[in-house]
Parts: C-alpha cells; sequence; structure tokens
C-alpha cells in the first residue's frame, strides 16, 4: 500500500469547507456555516429561474438577455475547463508521487500534458466547426495566458518592490529554444505553402516535441542527480 499525500483541492473546499472554517467560535454572519457549494447552488438556480422568466420557445431572446447568456455561458465554460485541468493535474501528482518518478520526470511529461487538457479539449471542440479558429487559437490561447498570468504579477510586484530578480536554469533555456523552433519552422513551412498546413507537417512537429521532451528530460534528470 503506498500513501499519497495529495495537495490541497480548492475544487474540495469549496464544496466541503463552510465559509466560517471549521471553528464555530471564529465564524459570524448568518451564512458561516453554509457550504459555499449550496450558495453556488442557489445562485445558479436564481439565475437559471431568471433566464427562464426572460426567455420564450417561440422567439429570441432580446440582445441584453442574449449577451447575458452568451456571458454566462463562456464563464461557465471555462469553470468546467479549470476544473477538469486542475484534477488531471492532481490525480497526475498522486501517480508519479505512487510510482516513485522525480519532479523533474512529472513537469516535463505528465503535469506539463495535464496543464494543456483544457485547451486541448477547447482547440478540438473549436477544430470541429472552423479550423482556421483552431490554429488561431492555438497560438493566441498561450500568448493571452502568458501576458495575463505573467505580465499581471510581474508588473504588481515590480510597481511594488522594484526589480524582481530571475534565475533561468537550463530547461527554461531548452523551452525557449523549443518554441523558437517551432515558430520559426510553422512560418517557413506555412509561408513556403501558400499558408497552407501540410499534414506532413503535423508528424513532423510531433517529432520535435519528442526530441524536446527526450532533452528535457536528460537536462532535468542531470540536475537533480544526487
Amino acid at each position: 500500500v503506498v500513501a499519497v499525500d495529495v495537495v490541497d483541492d480548492p475544487w474540495r473546499d469549496l464544496v466541503r469547507r463552510p465559509l466560517g472554517g471549521a471553528s464555530s467560535s471564529s465564524s459570524s454572519g448568518p451564512f458561516a456555516f453554509v457550504p459555499p457549494i449550496v450558495l453556488v447552488a442557489l445562485v445558479g438556480g436564481a439565475c437559471a429561474g431568471g433566464a427562464m422568466a426572460c426567455t420564450r420557445d417561440a422567439e429570441p431572446p432580446s440582445l441584453p438577455v442574449k449577451t447575458a447568456l452568451v456571458a454566462a455561458g463562456f464563464l461557465a465554460a471555462v469553470a468546467w475547463l479549470d476544473l477538469l485541468a486542475s484534477e488531471t493535474v492532481a490525480v497526475l501528482e498522486s501517480l508519479g508521487a505512487a510510482s516513485g518518478l522525480s519532479s523533474a520526470v512529472l513537469g516535463c511529461t505528465l503535469l506539463a500534458w495535464g496543464n494543456c487538457i483544457g485547451d486541448l479539449v477547447a482547440d478540438t471542440a473549436v477544430a470541429k466547426s472552423n479550423a482556421k479558429a483552431a490554429v488561431a487559437s492555438v497560438f493566441n490561447s498561450p500568448l493571452f495566458s502568458q501576458i495575463l498570468s505573467l505580465g499581471a504579477p510581474v508588473a504588481y510586484y515590480t510597481s511594488r518592490h522594484g526589480a524582481l530578480p530571475i534565475h533561468i536554469d537550463h530547461e527554461a533555456v531548452l523551452s525557449f529554444a523549443g518554441v523558437a523552433a517551432s515558430l520559426a519552422t510553422t512560418s517557413i513551412v506555412v509561408t513556403r505553402n501558400n499558408y497552407v498546413i501540410p499534414r506532413s507537417y503535423a508528424f513532423a512537429l510531433f517529432a520535435m516535441y519528442a526530441l524536446y521532451v527526450i532533452l528535457s528530460l536528460v537536462v532535468s534528470l542531470q540536475r537533480h542527480r544526487p
């Protein structure tokens, strides 16, 4: 039997933990002991009731109602994709801890794949309806993620504490080189083929990624060797 210490999951806390915490003496307010999932269900039920009251089967909804429904659907899709990615990463961490894999191997393989589950599901769904939109999403989604998740915290930190010192290790340099090589080859292939991506180039990308994973594993294992 292998005991695995699972990392705290905010979704699990959302379902189980009351708003007031575990201690009744430190809790206050009328919703102190109500689990957040109950409040979420109440708010969702109220929104569903409002949608039913503001729409009719025989006619399309008005523009404000349609905009609200689209926004709610978008937020729900983002929440489900985030939940799927978080749970996948948690399961992969548990499997890695149970099998004894090092953090270097997990970071280069399983955790990296689990972290991209959300993008994979979204891009696959988009590709079924519009291939050009799927290609654009493949490049714009990581760009937006990096700008938002990396740029905003760095801007906040530097505005309060000044310059942020960082250390770029060999894995980061290899990752930068892999991304640069992929983008450069994609630009060349697409341009030379009159902006049509040939099927054979997909296998070239698979080979390029396999080479990157092998090199990244070698570098990581060399750095973490005792």
